[in-house]
């Protein structure tokens, strides 16, 4: 409270005349972000729908990185969260599912991406160590490769080192948002397979 008063050059405990406690100013900081979040308009097409606001959330979360610690796990109270879970729920609507699974439809989309958030920013401060790593040891080209043949001469390992061969980095920067996005639709799919099975005593 004391930093957001030196923000706004006021003092700190004039900001109890429009704040009841720290936990209200998280509330309203998280629905301000909240509000940042793009949900469309219901189109029909439910699964593009998800996706576009999947893809708005993560943008978001990495925009903010300190609010993946409170996405999702808290009771909407804000009105830019009612009003993004009124669209979501919405955007189910022409399913015809209970109100129970049309809310483990969104848990499940809102845990992935949180997850895929979490997993980036370990990423990103990996790769930030390892790139420290490399450039304090010369000789760390030449340690690889003896590495290399070592699992090499080992025959145990193949599988791994054709991968290094091939040049896949798992973890690399530059496919973020493809794998985000293969994971994404498969998901999707795996919510949409699931909505098509009929219940055992409709056959």
């Amino acid at each position: 409270m004391r930093r957001i008063a030196q923000v706004l050059n006021a003092g700190a405990m004039s900001l109890y005349w429009h704040l009841a406690s720290k936990e209200h100013l998280l509330e309203l900081m998280l629905d301000a972000i909240n509000g940042e979040v793009y949900v469309p308009e219901p189109t029909g097409n439910w699964r593009a729908d998800l996706r576009a606001q999947a893809c708005s959330t993560r943008l978001v979360l990495l925009r903010h990185q300190w609010v993946v610690d409170f996405f999702s796990s808290r009771p909407p109270l804000g009105p830019n969260t009612l009003r993004a879970l009124d669209k979501m729920l919405a955007t189910l609507e022409s399913l015809e599912i209970d109100l129970s699974t049309a809310i483990n439809i969104f848990q499940t989309v809102n845990t992935y991406v949180s997850g895929v958030v979490i997993r980036e920013f370990q990423e990103i401060r990996t790769q930030r160590e390892q790139e420290e790593f490399v450039s304090g040891d010369a000789e760390f080209l030449a340690k690889l490769e003896e590495w290399k043949r070592a699992l090499a001469d080992s025959g145990k390992f193949a599988h791994f080192l054709k991968m290094l061969e091939d040049g896949v980095d798992p973890d690399a920067e530059a496919t973020r948002d493809e794998r985000f996005e293969f994971g994404l639709d498969c998901m999707l799919e795996g919510i949409a397979a699931k909505l098509a099975k009929k219940p055992a005593g409709d056959e």
